[in-house]
């Protein structure tokens, strides 16, 4: 538990990027299509679709 609670400081304290870390790109709902096109080719991402801009540049 010890390695749980020093990965969860880190990332709550943005000592880690997590979103780097997964492979996550926050995309606005425009990119979709695009999104899905590149998940579809097997891009080995995650894509989080942003309709109301509520992230910035994640």
């Amino acid at each position: 538990m010890k390695y749980n609670r020093q990965l969860m400081q880190a990332i709550m304290w943005d000592r880690i990027n997590i979103a780097e870390v997964v492979g996550v790109q926050v995309i606005s709902l425009d990119d979709a299509p695009r999104g899905y096109h590149e998940f579809d080719a097997g891009v080995p991402k995650k894509f989080v679709m942003d309709p109301h801009k509520l992230f910035s540049a994640a």
